[in-house]
């Protein structure tokens, strides 16, 4: 615990201040020893509560900032000292870092109002914190952009500082945190994107590292777990991704459909196509189209995908493979490629011939889902039968009607 660590330095200092042997050492040794403590100390300076990475100018938020030392050095402070909240570019981050924080910030790039809070000792629970409760971004200062950056892909930061004199050995220390790299939007449209730059900075920084330099390119079955465990955060579902969704999720990003599944596992994904390129044929990169289909799972199919009957990520071409040889009416679920956040069921038409032909029905929106949900939707359609393989599909989706109109699934 870092208190105990504060009390192995009284114990030194007063074994130091003893010393009447060598008396020309004890500058030296002193200042070493207020060098560990400004160290510890400084190191014990934390944000507790991150403000939101992706932050939306005049809309309140919320940070906390805690001193773990708080109570056991600023005792006898006469009145609370005061933690200000200042926003901070990466270039600004990144020459604090350099300078061991000990530079101190010289011009803030956005305007915070209620930017200043007191550093409080709880006695009760015994920390020191300092609550930002209504903090409001008013304006931004954006930086010049390299090449095709768009602001969207801009890292900044919120900077918490204040200068505190410990007791009882009166040093003064200037302590500096920052929060996690934050995107500032001014427009609701602009969501999206900024959260596939956290979601890629979140995900593939090192723990260490020069503000807030993250790899352009990564391997794509890092990829691979990343979009499982946020699918499964934000759905808040405990059925993740499969081996057969991640293959179809290759091709996408990838734009290949003649590799194998082993073929991708080598493979490098760079952030340009995860969220600059546009993909073939659509008007949106391979993130919008997924963070769609996030959206429209949390709101509207949480518990069809974690009773496992959507198959989801799936190709429009496997799809017709799958059901060409299925009797009449085997239906299946998949999300839409063509649009964001829909998903649409193909089914299988079979000809007194014998021959069959696969209808793919107009995706459903979450809005579409929200007027009467997705179970009542394929009782309704009397063409569709059996869940593929072959589950009837009241047996299937019969703990999912409704009696009455309306409704999310």
């Amino acid at each position: 615990r870092c208190e105990n660590l504060v009390e192995v330095y009284f114990q030194l200092q007063k074994q130091v201040m003893a010393m009447s042997t060598e008396p020309e050492l004890l500058p030296r040794l002193l200042e070493r020893l207020n060098e560990v403590l400004s160290s510890l100390v400084k190191s014990s300076f934390l944000v507790e509560k991150q403000p939101p990475q992706v932050l939306k100018t005049q809309t309140k938020f919320q940070a906390n900032v805690r001193f773990l030392l708080g109570p056991r050095l600023l005792k006898a402070a006469p009145k609370p000292y005061v933690v200000r909240a200042d926003m901070v570019t990466e270039k600004q981050a990144r020459e604090l870092e350099l300078s061991n924080y000990n530079n101190t910030l010289s011009e803030s790039t956005g305007e915070i109002v209620h930017n200043t809070v007191a550093l409080e000792t709880n006695p009760t629970s015994g920390t020191c914190c300092a609550n930002f409760k209504n903090v409001l971004l008013k304006k931004i200062k954006r930086c010049e952009r390299k090449g095709s950056e768009s602001v969207t892909e801009e890292k900044c930061a919120v900077l918490f500082s204040t200068n505190v004199t410990l007791t009882p050995s009166n040093v003064s220390i200037h302590l500096q945190v920052l929060s996690l790299p934050i995107v500032v939007i001014v427009h609701g449209n602009q969501d999206n994107n900024a959260k596939a730059t956290v979601l890629w900075d979140n995900a593939f920084s090192d723990i260490e590292r020069v503000p807030f330099v993250v790899a352009d390119r990564v391997p794509w079955d890092k990829m691979c777990d990343t979009l499982n465990l946020k699918f499964m955060a934000e759905v808040q579902t405990t059925k993740g991704l499969l081996k057969e969704h991640y293959f179809f999720l290759a091709q996408k990003i990838f734009n290949d459909h003649s590799a194998s599944p082993e073929d991708f596992q080598g493979r490098q994904v760079s952030w340009a196509q995860f969220n600059k390129e546009i993909l073939p044929g659509r008007g949106f990169t391979f993130w919008q189209w997924f963070d769609g289909v996030l959206d429209l799972t949390k709101r509207c199919l949480k518990s069809y995908w974690s009773d496992r009957l959507i198959m989801g990520f799936i190709s429009k071409q496997y799809v017709c493979k799958l059901l060409s040889m299925e009797p009449d009416g085997t239906f299946l679920l998949r999300f839409s490629d063509s649009e964001i956040g829909g998903v649409t069921i193909a089914y299988v038409i079979r000809g007194k011939d014998g021959s069959s032909q696969v209808e793919n029905i107009q995706p459903f929106s979450a809005k579409d889902l929200s007027i009467r949900c997705l179970g009542d939707r394929i009782r309704d359609l009397g063409q569709l039968r059996n869940l593929y393989p072959n589950i009837p599909k009241d047996q299937a989706f019969g703990s999912h009607y409704n009696s009455e109109w309306g409704g999310l699934g």
